[in-house]
C-alpha cells in the first residue's frame, strides 16, 4: 500500500512538472515602468524625439518596459532635471547639454560637431561621451537626438543685413550665440525667452538667436522681420537614463534600448528637416523675410560660428578638448 501511495506521489509530481512546462511560456514578468520628463512642453518640436522614443519602446518592448511621461518643467524645473535624473527622482530625460553644463560641461561639444550621429558612433566620440556622462553624472548617454548637423540654430534680425556684420546691433542671446555675435561686431544681451517679444517691440534688441524652427510657437514672427537663413551647429539634445536604473534592467531590454537609440538618431534627422521646412513656410507666410548671403559670405559666417565656438570650448577644456574636437570634425 505504501508502495502504491509512493508511486501516486511520484506521478502527481511529474504531472505538475509537465503542466508547469506547458504553461510557463505564458507567464510574463511584470512590466517595468520608467518615469520620464522633458525640458520643454510636449508640443514643442525639440521634444518630438522623446515621444518617438516612448513610442518605439512601446512597439518593441511592450509588456517588458514602458516609458511613462510625467511632464516638463512644471514637474521638475528645467535646470534641475539633470540632477533629478542623477539622483533617481526620474529614470529618463530628454537632456539638453546647455542645461546641464554644471554637471557635464564637455557635453556641449556636440554643438560643434560636423559629423552625423551615426559617424560619431563609429569614430569613438559616442563612446567617449558615454564614459564622461557616466563618470560625472551617473547617467547613460543613450542617443544623440538633435537631428543631424549644421541645422540647429540661426539668427533673427529686425534690420536687413546684406553681409555677416553685426556692428552696432544688439542681439538677445543664450550662451550658444555669444561668441558668434561678438565676433561679428555685435553686442550680446542675455535674457530669458519670455522677454524676447517685448524686447523686440520696444527696440531693446535688434534681433535674437534661436533654434532654426519654433519661433512660431511663441508668436515671435509677429515682431520679427528677417531670418538669416544660414543654419549652424547641431542640437545638443539626447536621451539620458539613470545608470542605477539601467543596471537593473534585464540584459535583453538593455540590448533592445541600445538598438532603439541608434534607430532614433536616424529618425530624428528626417524629423527635424520636415519641421524646419514647415516652420519656414509658416514664418514666411507671416511676413518674415529669409536673408541669404553670398556664397563667400555664407561660408565665412558659418566658419566664424564654428571657429569661435570651438575656441571657447578649448579654452574651458584644455585637456580633453582637443581630443573631442578631433573626433567631432
Amino acid at each position: 500500500m505504501a508502495r502504491i501511495e509512493k508511486t501516486r506521489v511520484i506521478l502527481m509530481a511529474a504531472m505538475v512538472l509537465v503542466l508547469a512546462a506547458t504553461f510557463a511560456p505564458t507567464l510574463r514578468a511584470a512590466e517595468i515602468e520608467l518615469k520620464g520628463i522633458t525640458p520643454w512642453p510636449k508640443g514643442y518640436y525639440w521634444t518630438g524625439p522623446f515621444f518617438k522614443f516612448q513610442e518605439m519602446v512601446a512597439q518593441r518592448l511592450g509588456g517588458k518596459l514602458k516609458i511613462k511621461y510625467l511632464g516638463g518643467k512644471e514637474v521638475v524645473p528645467t535646470f534641475k532635471q539633470f540632477e533629478g535624473l542623477r539622483n533617481g527622482v526620474v529614470d529618463v530625460i530628454l537632456g539638453a547639454a546647455s542645461y546641464y553644463t554644471g554637471q557635464v560641461p564637455e557635453a556641449t561639444a556636440v554643438l560643434y560637431t560636423r559629423i552625423p550621429p551615426s559617424g560619431l558612433r563609429k569614430n569613438g566620440y559616442y563612446d567617449l561621451m558615454r564614459k564622461i556622462h557616466l563618470d560625472k553624472g551617473n547617467v547613460i548617454y543613450l542617443a544623440n537626438v538633435g537631428g543631424g548637423v549644421n541645422k540647429a540654430f540661426r539668427m533673427y534680425s529686425n534690420k536687413k543685413l546684406t553681409k555677416p556684420d553685426f556692428s552696432g546691433m544688439k542681439f538677445r542671446v543664450s550662451p550658444v550665440y555669444i561668441e558668434l555675435v561678438k565676433a561679428l561686431g555685435g553686442t550680446p544681451v542675455v535674457m530669458s525667452p519670455s522677454e524676447i517679444h517685448s524686447a523686440l517691440e520696444r527696440g531693446v534688441v535688434d534681433g535674437y538667436g534661436w533654434s532654426y524652427g519654433g519661433i512660431g510657437d511663441f508668436g515671435w514672427q509677429e515682431v520679427t522681420k528677417y531670418a538669416i537663413d544660414h543654419a549652424f551647429y547641431s542640437a545638443n539634445t539626447s536621451i539620458l537614463i539613470n545608470a542605477d536604473t539601467w543596471n537593473k534592467l534585464p540584459a535583453d531590454v538593455r540590448a533592445e534600448l541600445e538598438a532603439i537609440g541608434k534607430d532614433l538618431e536616424r529618425w530624428a534627422d528626417g524629423f527635424m528637416d520636415k519641421v524646419h521646412a514647415a516652420d519656414n513656410a509658416k514664418i514666411v507666410k507671416a511676413g518674415v523675410e529669409l536673408i541669404q548671403f553670398s556664397d563667400a559670405d555664407a561660408k565665412s559666417y558659418i566658419e566664424t560660428a564654428y571657429r569661435t565656438g570651438w575656441a571657447k570650448f578649448l579654452e574651458k577644456h584644455p585637456k580633453v578638448g582637443p581630443k573631442i574636437k578631433a573626433l567631432s570634425e
